[in-house]
């Protein structure tokens, strides 16, 4: 009889389904597991950018830090 999965297991992830899960920056194009949400006097609209980017962004005039996003959080249990 086959193993049922239970309710607290995590569901395996691929090496695919992992790089889906990195978006690309807004400003570079890179990948990566964690961007910020900013927005500035020059960029209008609420935008995920790269920590290496984010450098540029935060000295801008209007600077608004709006959260991080992980790609790691979708493997993790809630």
């Amino acid at each position: 009889m086959p193993c049922m999965p239970q309710p607290d297991d995590t569901p395996a992830v691929s090496q695919s389904q992992h790089k889906e899960q990195m978006i690309p920056c807004a400003l570079c194009q890179s990948h990566g597991p964690v961007h910020y949400r900013v927005r500035s006097n020059l960029i209008k609209d609420w935008t995920l950018i790269c920590p290496q980017c984010w450098y540029r962004i935060e000295r801008q005039p209007g600077y608004q830090y709006g959260g991080t996003r992980k790609a790691s959080r979708r493997q993790r249990k809630r």
